[in-house]
């Protein structure tokens, strides 16, 4: 018996794809390793040098001094409490709102295209430029909000020179601007629930509470899980409401980790403390990415 062996020229498509697909990703890979994993390496490598302050340049290894000096320092302290406080205030108003804004929207009722649109285009909008329209809003004297208070016969209120007050205001303001990409998110989950099990809920005589918590909310989970974790990220990386309406102030109430590695680097000439901040907040992402990735496995586990 003799074996015929055959060779098999490559499919030109195929070939196409191999060539063509790295071409095509290359932007992107390019993209993040300038923006992205540049000034990650580079802050790794400050966290560990000494600066001189006058020259910003770098005067040797110090270990881990400058992470020392971090946490030891009562202002650090006060930056990770507040950004605690920014993450979970967020996570509690937004999460709701915005499932709640999915559902409406997800019923097709008169006016959801022109909500949903006005939704999106909060969202789309320049986080600057939002946070300067908030900011004449906000005013103590001319304020839209302290104008309405006024004829209402109210005192005029420090939404941003009172620290419990100007937190609240950049959240409100925040909440605003990007509640849209979590209904986004439940909007999407909702969609690509079987209509079936509605019906037979239905049909089953089950109540609209009760097909909401048995099926809508389960169903929901890792769209839940997806938009709590992005808008825990956005909270600990919250930068500019408070660089725009408050500049940290007053006392630096609203002065999160964010904004203090901002202050360490730019205004107080410590690159070294800013980079050690830095890597504190990184290591809290990753924290919660993990935790994260734990919560996943474990419903995937649960089904087994």
């Amino acid at each position: 018996m003799a074996l015929t062996l055959r060779t098999r020229n490559p499919d030109p498509t195929r070939r196409g794809e191999l060539l063509f697909g790295p071409l095509m990703i290359f932007p992107a890979v390019l993209g993040l390793a300038i923006f992205q994993f540049m000034p990650l390496g580079a802050a790794v490598y400050n966290s560990f040098q000494g600066f001189n302050p006058f020259t910003k340049r770098p005067k040797g290894f110090v270990g881990f001094d400058n992470f020392t000096a971090v946490l030891a320092n009562p202002h650090f302290q006060q930056a990770m409490v507040v950004s605690l406080t920014y993450i979970v205030l967020l996570v509690v108003i937004t999460i709701p709102l915005a499932l709640a804004l999915a559902i409406l929207i997800d019923k097709r009722l008169p006016g959801t295209n022109w909500a949903r649109g006005a939704i999106i285009g909060a969202l789309a909008a320049s986080e600057a430029i939002s946070a300067l329209i908030w900011n004449q809003m906000y005013a103590p004297n001319s304020g839209l909000f302290n104008s309405i208070l006024s004829a209402l016969g109210s005192g005029a209120v420090p939404f941003l020179t009172d620290g419990a007050h100007a937190v609240v205001s950049i959240v409100i303001m925040t909440v605003w601007k990007d509640v849209g990409l979590p209904m986004l998110i439940f909007l999407g989950g909702l969609q690509a629930i079987p209509p079936h099990l509605y019906e037979a809920a239905q049909i089953d005589g089950a109540g609209p509470w009760a097909i909401f918590k048995r099926i809508t909310l389960p169903m929901l989970r890792p769209s839940m899980i997806l938009a709590i974790f992005i808008m825990t990220v956005h909270g600990a990386r919250l930068f500019t409401p408070i660089m725009i309406l408050t500049q940290g102030g007053p006392n630096g109430s609203t002065t999160n980790v964010t904004f203090y590695s901002y202050s360490q680097a730019f205004e107080f000439s410590s690159p070294g403390l800013a980079s050690a901040s830095v890597m504190f907040m990184l290591l809290v992402m990753v924290g919660l990415t993990i935790l994260q990735a734990w919560v996943i496995r474990g419903k995937k586990d649960a089904r087994l």
